[in-house]
């Protein structure tokens, strides 16, 4: 009896083979021609069947520093409506710069900076900020609403805007920024004394200001910005700032008043929460014999599923395992498969509105909340895949190589018995619009996109069929 050698993916030069129009699970032996003669490597290809539906959740995974704001409506594919809290960040031993003239705070001021905005730039957004109460810790799962808190927080001001008006540019050197003023004072003109109390709590109580947890729970819990009425714009608020405004005498010249300010900004450390709703989704997510939908933020995505059925299909290529080696020990070590891209074809409609994801992540359905409530999600081999950059004149979502995914499912729920190796456990997998930069290849950035988005994807058999080459050594 031949023993099996252990081999760790050395099967890369087996990759990108074509997707076969039909649907034969003939095999063959691949590649003996140029194997060492002791060590021969047979390999046989397998083509499985990719089974796709359209998927809503009334949650939107929102893990990341960016905010919706406003109500941007679409006629085709519904309307979606962002809000948001978030803290601000206040650094341990936090004191302001320069002691105030008289001890006071002048006013203070909320700067939201955006990067992206849609709509129309002339349509007003009345914006109202709240004082969220103490405590709050936030979430990296968005709600439909944020009544709950609106109705326990504090008004600190109500401006109309106009975004293509009011809209200031902040450049720094080659880069620019926008971001809307938005001055905390009441209708009567009188300012918020919120900046007043976090200066006298920072004399009185410095360790407030020791951690970010006893900062939400002593001195301020959070800040609510809702756009009250108004439809029509959407801004992707970047970061959201706190300003403190206060004068006092200059150092050099004490005759002469300077006037100050201290910043409090929102960072990916600061508790948030987002409201998103999204109306208008029967359409999507009704049964289609021809297409699927990804929609964001609107929590409506698109499942893959492979049955238990192609796959013990697949599992049943391989051999039996030696005496006391487990499903773990030998699939992916004995007998693997090589890689495997997987091609999501774009058939997006004529005129459409939203444009899609730069860049989309695939991930298995039960793991979803866990990768995006991560502080830090990262791709791995086996558990996700980041799709290459989307390309107009290439409309494709292209996943370079899913076969460790495969490969990982067969060693958790696959079973040898006196029938050979059985699978009762399909694999399911969802696919999300994320935002994603790297440098070097080293990932700088990836989290949900929480900009407007939409994809309708081809649900042609050929375009969810994928062939796997599996392979083993085998040692004489």
């Amino acid at each position: 009896m031949k023993q099996l050698k252990s081999l760790r993916w050395g099967l890369g030069a087996l990759v990108a083979l074509p997707l076969l129009a039909a649907c034969s699970d003939s095999l063959s032996n691949i590649g003996e021609s140029v194997q060492p003669g002791q060590d021969k490597v047979t390999g046989q290809i397998t083509y499985v069947q990719f089974a796709a539906s359209t998927v809503a959740s009334p949650e939107v995974n929102s893990s990341s520093q960016e905010a919706l704001l406003g109500e941007l409506v679409d006629a085709q594919y519904g309307t979606v409506r962002g809000e948001y809290i978030t803290q601000v960040r206040t650094a341990a031993g936090f004191k302001i710069d320069s002691l105030p003239a008289g001890g006071g705070i002048d006013s203070v001021s909320l700067r939201l900076f955006y990067q992206q905005r849609a709509g129309n730039a002339l349509a007003p957004i009345n914006i109202e900020v709240y004082e969220v109460a103490k405590g709050f810790t936030g979430s990296s799962v968005s709600v439909k609403d944020l009544e709950n808190y609106r109705k326990t927080a504090q008004l600190l001001t109500s401006k109309t805007i106009v975004p293509g008006r009011d809209a200031i540019k902040l450049k720094d050197g080659t880069d620019s920024a926008f971001y809307i003023n938005i001055p905390l004072r009441n209708a009567s003109g009188v300012y918020s004394d919120l900046g007043q109390r976090i200066l006298n709590l920072s004399r009185s109580n410095p360790e407030y200001f020791l951690t970010q947890e006893s900062f939400g729970k002593n001195v301020l819990g959070g800040l609510l910005v809702t756009p009250a009425t108004g439809s029509g714009y959407l801004l992707e608020i970047a970061q959201t700032e706190l300003i403190l405004h206060y004068h006092h005498p200059a150092r050099l010249k004490p005759d002469s008043i300077v006037k100050a300010q201290q910043p409090m900004v929102s960072t990916l450390l600061t508790p948030r929460l987002n409201g998103i709703s999204a109306t208008d989704l029967s359409a999507l997510t009704a049964p289609s014999s021809d297409y699927t939908y990804i929609k964001g933020p609107a929590g409506v995505t698109t499942e893959l599923t492979l049955s238990a059925a192609d796959l013990q299909r697949l599992a049943r290529k391989a051999p039996a395992p030696a005496s006391g080696m487990t499903a773990r020990d030998f699939f992916g070590r004995v007998w693997m498969l090589a890689d495997a891209p997987l091609s999501l074809r774009v058939d997006n409609p004529a005129q459409l509105t939203l444009n899609p994801s730069s860049f989309m992540v695939l991930l298995e359905s039960d793991s979803v909340r866990s990768f995006f409530g991560s502080a830090t999600p990262s791709v791995r081999a086996g558990y996700s895949y980041i799709s290459d950059r989307y390309q107009v004149q290439h409309p494709v979502y292209n996943f370079r190589n899913v076969a460790q995914l495969i490969m990982r499912h067969l060693a958790a729920h696959a079973k040898y018995t006196t029938d050979g190796w059985t699978v009762t456990e399909p694999l399911k997998v969802q696919i999300y619009p994320v935002s994603y930069n790297t440098s070097q290849g080293v990932t700088l950035t990836l989290q949900p996109n929480l900009f407007p988005n939409f994809v309708r994807l081809s649900k042609k058999p050929e375009t969810l069929r994928v062939g796997f080459v599996s392979s083993l050594i085998q040692q004489q």
